[in-house]
Order: structure tokens, then sequence, then C-alpha cells
């Protein structure tokens, strides 16, 4: 299934996704690149690559312009990507807007706030689109798996298709050689009558929205989150300080954090000495997981407010309501407020993580 493939791959480009959004605010004045064996590495304001790359071209900026090709991979980061040359292996992007006019040979998988790919662009599998708006004009030889708020499909797939949005359009230039699978609401689907479906049109139901216990749970969490804040003001501030300085390294501990902890739990528990010890970890993980939105939160408030709140530790309290009410907000948006929460706790998860590390060493040196 076309879901069960994404899986892996939408963690990453949520990941990458955020990473970009620092990069554009602290956007570097230069642009650098650099090789790595077979692979080349370019970030700053608008890192261009032309030529030829024998191994992954690997960018993040600003504004991001690939016209070269790639013998492997492309991965980029940034406000806006044109991706206009050929790349041999996959494609794998995010940022606020994506454009893709180039040659895919194999998969593609990009998320933004508006994802693009031009008439010119060819994607020789399969295609995992995720943004506010998607508009699929060019020829996708595989199947496709969109999900966004605003989702048009006007060119040539060769294999099946799911989609989930807000809309859904499909132009007069739309050929579908496998079946349409759909989850939008009835009134916002529009199909061209010169559009071709060759297989079945499936309309699956459309989710509703919260109930009251969801609204009660949010709100207890809020509460709880509030608490701890009072509680442990230093901590959590330091942890904000490490997701607003070094967003890369939450990303990497964060991941392999949240890969490793159920990993050990589990090769801990198989055995009935490290039973115990299963226990803890399995503690230390909701302990760490359950703070992993508050720096979030905290970091938020601080990039809205700045230096408008000199209340002294209060001012953490004060910015943290105003980043979890944010953050509630954002998990209304259907299809990509999920998402967004997803890359928050893992960013979150992270910088919890890494200041944990860094108070044990402080103990341990004191």
């Amino acid at each position: 299934m076309l879901v069960a493939r994404a899986r892996r791959s939408l963690l990453l480009l949520a990941s990458l996704l955020v990473a970009s959004t620092f990069g554009c605010v602290r956007s570097k004045p230069e642009n650098r690149m650099m090789r790595l064996g077979d692979d080349v590495l370019a970030s700053g304001s608008a890192p261009t690559v032309h030529d030829s790359v024998a191994g992954d071209a690997i960018l993040a900026g600003g504004h991001v312009t690939f016209t070269g090709s790639t013998g492997g991979d492309y991965v980029g980061a940034g406000g806006q990507q044109e991706i206009a040359g050929r790349v041999h292996g996959s494609l794998r992007a995010a940022g606020g807007q994506v454009s893709v006019r180039g040659l895919i040979d194999r998969n593609a998988t990009i998320a933004g706030g508006s994802v693009v790919v031009d008439s010119a662009g060819v994607i020789s599998r399969n295609a995992y689109l995720i943004g506010g708006g998607v508009r699929l004009e060019g020829a996708v030889k595989g199947g496709v798996l969109a999900t966004g708020g605003t989702i048009v499909l006007n060119g040539p797939i060769g294999g099946d298709v799911e989609i989930a949005g807000g809309s859904l359009w499909l132009g007069p230039r739309a050929q579908i050689a496998g079946s349409l699978r759909y989850r939008v609401a009835k009134d916002k689907v529009k199909i061209d009558r010169a559009a071709r479906v060759a297989g079945t049109i499936t309309a699956l139901p459309v989710s509703k929205g919260w109930g009251a216990w969801h609204w009660l749970w949010m709100l207890g969490g809020l509460l709880a989150g509030a608490i701890i804040v009072l509680l442990l003001p230093r901590f959590i501030g330091e942890a904000a300080e490490v997701f607003r300085r070094r967003p890369l390294r939450a990303v990497v501990v964060g991941l392999v954090g949240g890969f490793l902890f159920p990993v050990a739990i589990i090769v801990a528990a198989v055995t009935v000495i490290g039973f115990p010890l299963a226990l803890l970890l399995a503690a230390s993980l909701v302990i760490f997981g359950g703070l992993s939105g508050i720096p979030v939160a905290v970091w938020l408030g601080e990039l809205i407010l700045h230096d408008r709140t000199p209340l002294g530790r209060q001012s953490t309290i004060v910015n943290f309501f105003l980043g979890a009410l944010i953050l509630i907000l954002v998990s209304i948006i259907p299809v990509l407020g999920p998402i967004a929460l997803v890359v928050s706790s893992c960013l979150g998860f992270g910088s919890v993580l890494v200041a944990a590390w860094a108070s044990r060493e402080r103990q341990l040196a004191s």
C-alpha cells in the first residue's frame, strides 16, 4: 500500500521542514558548498547547484535551486526550492514552496506549504505529496499519495491514487491508469468531464471533528504542562534554549532516542534480570515524552513576544501558554495539524534529552 510505504519518509520530511524554517529565520549571508566523496552538500541563503553530482545532492537554505543531475538521491530543505535537473535516485524535499520540473528516476517525497510538480516534471515511480496546496500537473508513472488542504491533479498517473484533504479537483488532463480513493467532503470534489480514471472511484468517509472528551483531554494537558513549567522553570528554559540554538541536534537526538528507547525496552524485557530495567526505561520514556511538547510551546511564545515579557522566571509560563495556544490551533488544521504535532514532539523530545544530559554533566562536575 502507498500509505505503508510513505510512513518512513513522512517523519524525515517533517523534521526537514522544521529545520528549513530555522534556516529561513537565521539565514546565512554566504553560501557554502563542500564535497564528501561523491556527495555534495550546499547551504546558505540561496544555495545553487548546476553541475553534475556523482553521489547525493544535499541542499538547505532560504532559496534552493537545483538544475544539475545526481547519480544518487536529492535531499533538500528550504524556504523555497526549485528542482529542475535530473535525479537518478529518489527525491526528498521539504520547505515553504517546493517546485519540481525535472526528471526523477525513482520516488519523490515532498512536503511543504505549497507543492507543485510542473507539467515538465516526470516522476518514474511513486509520488508522496503533503502540503497546504498540492498541484500535480506532471507525469507520475507509479502511484500517488497526496494529503493537504487543496489538491489538484491534472496530469497522467500510471498507478493508484489515494487522496486526503480539504478539496480535490481532477483537471481535464488527469489520466489515472489505476483506481482513485479519496477522503474529501463530497461538495469539495470536482472532476472534469475530460478526466479519465481507468479503475474504480471510491469516496471514503471524512473524519469528524473533535469531541468534548478530546477538548477536555487537551485542557488537562495544558494545565499539566503549566504545572511542570512552574516546578521546573530552569530545566524547561534550558530545553527551549537547545530547541532554539541547536535545532538540528534536537532533530537527530529526538529521532535516535525515539528509536533506541523502545528497542532497549524490548531487549531488556525479554530477560528476567533485565525486566526492572525495562520498567525504568519505560517510565523514563513516558516522562520525557510527556515533557516533549513543553519546550516547543515555550520557544513559540518567545519567538512571538521576544523581550516583551520582562517577568524573570514568570516569563517562561507566559511564553508557554501563548505557545501552547498556537499548537492547539495548529492541531485543528486537517491533515497538516497532526503532522505538525508529530514534528514538534520529535524536536521537543530531543531537546529534553539534550537538556537532561547537560544537567547530569553539571551534577557530576559539581
